[in-house]
């Protein structure tokens, strides 16, 4: 038998700080109310623009049936890098990409939009003449990892950049037609930029051709969000066709928390994690749950019991006392050693200078790792049993973005557990793993805009 497997003898101090991160049933279900009621807001014509969860509409009302076939292209954005892809598809089970990775340059991240846009579209044009498409005319979908306001499905406004991008005199700007703008310097090549969405609406509709009763997609990594399907006679800022009957909406839930709806859940561990963040005051969702925040919440909580001698006693906080060092590859490598066994663990460790480390502070650290994760997985359960809900579908698949899920056991397990105990009993749901990238929604996307528009 392990030893350890008694926190609150074995280690109280760490058992006390760790209980600040438990969450009731109680708690859970009040959260989950909360989430409905600021999605109910974002809908709202009047209620928008004060709701937590804003609900932007995508514009896409059109979800994938598994029958769709061709060649199409597509751009991802995320705040590290982008990907331009061709994507083709020829059967129920066959889909080929090809892609080419672009590094976005830290001097064109920050300098004036029309840089960043001309960038892109050089990279674009090089990507299709190697594919020798150039002359194609290909849909395009690009699908996108900051804020959009969208107005149609080829018209997205920029609400804010973030980690990391500031290139200038892009917000409040069509980020579509300031590609269209730099793509059209290419006299030589021929794309047809059809739309643009989310990253996490591209992740729903990616996994939708191959699973057609998919409605969430979920993303959980250095950001959190979600899309889900509505009806449009729900959406009060929709002025469109009452022939479409869905919408998918991006509802950037990560600012969950701006309207009071987590205070009383956040802890000490949480202010000082928002307080040291680059946007101090917002997003307090997310910074209960994503990985670029869960390694310093463990991070904080190992400094805190050092300071009050019961913890890695016989070391100094050189390496440990650094902000924001513990990441989330680490978390997942010290909660991945089996019970009793501890070698991953002392593998982080050895990284801070903090090596031969006593068995007992090891399982502890272990501990302090397994409760703030299995937090964060409770309070996406929570979002996403409020999704669930309230589109009250017999059964869903949701498709889930990102490596914590992927790579984590146990946070699946808490997640689908408290899931299941959060949702209505009628309204069964699968989570599967995206296999497929947001960007292959977005090429989809691309070719149903398309595909639509010749048919009308």
């Amino acid at each position: 038998m392990a030893k350890y497997e008694h926190p609150e003898t074995d280690f109280p101090e760490a058992y006390k700080l760790c209980k600040l991160f438990n969450l009731t049933q109680e708690n859970l279900i009040t959260v989950r109310n909360g989430m409905t009621k600021e999605i109910i807001n974002g809908l709202g014509r009047e209620s928008h623009a004060r709701s937590s969860i804003r609900c932007f509409l995508s514009y896409v009302q059109n979800l994938p049936t598994g029958q769709e076939r061709g060649r199409f292209l597509a751009l991802e954005m995320w705040p590290t890098n982008g990907r331009i892809m061709l994507v083709k598809f020829s059967s129920e089970k066959d889909i080929y990409m090809s892609s080419k990775c672009v590094i976005v340059p830290h001097t064109v991240a920050g300098a004036r939009g029309t840089q960043l846009f001309d960038f892109l579209a050089d990279n674009i044009a090089i990507f299709v003449k190697e594919k020798k498409v150039e002359k194609e005319n290909l849909p395009m979908g690009i699908a996108f990892a900051f804020a959009l306001n969208k107005l149609a499905l080829d018209v997205g406004m920029l609400v804010a950049w973030t980690k990391g991008y500031g290139a200038q005199g892009v917000v409040g700007k069509d980020v579509v037609q300031l590609l269209r703008n730099s793509l059209a310097k290419h006299k030589d090549i021929s794309v047809n930029l059809a739309g643009i969405i989310n990253i996490s609406a591209g992740s729903l509709m990616a996994l939708c051709w191959s699973h057609v009763n998919t409605k969430i997609g979920l993303i959980i990594g250095t950001v959190t969000n979600a899309a889900y399907v509505e009806l449009s006679s729900q959406c009060e800022r929709y002025e469109g066709s009452p022939e479409l009957p869905l919408m998918i909406i991006n509802t950037e839930w990560a600012q969950f928390g701006a309207n009071g709806h987590l205070d009383f859940m956040r802890n000490e561990f949480d202010k000082l994690v928002d307080e040291d963040s680059t946007h101090p005051g917002q997003k307090y969702y997310e910074k209960c749950i994503s990985t670029l925040y869960l390694g310093e919440l463990v991070r904080l909580i190992v400094v805190r019991l050092m300071d009050m001698g019961v913890m890695f006693t016989d070391y100094n906080q050189d390496y440990i006392g650094i902000h924001w060092k513990m990441e989330m590859k680490s978390l997942i490598g010290i909660v991945s050693d089996p019970p009793g066994v501890y070698v991953h663990g002392q593998e982080v460790m050895d990284k801070f200078k903090m090596r031969n480390c006593q068995e007992r502070d090891l399982a502890m650290l272990k501990y302090i790792c397994q409760v703030v994760c299995d937090r964060s997985a409770k309070l996406v359960a929570a979002g996403l049993a409020a999704l669930i809900n309230r589109m009250n579908y017999s059964q869903i698949s949701i498709s889930v973005d990102g490596g914590i899920y992927r790579l984590f056991p146990r946070y699946q397990e808490v997640l689908n557990r408290h899931t299941q105990q959060l949702a209505n009993p009628h309204n069964k749901f699968e989570i599967v793993v995206a296999e497929d990238s947001p960007g292959v929604g977005a090429a989809i996307m691309a070719g149903l805009a398309v595909s639509l528009a010749q048919n009308k």
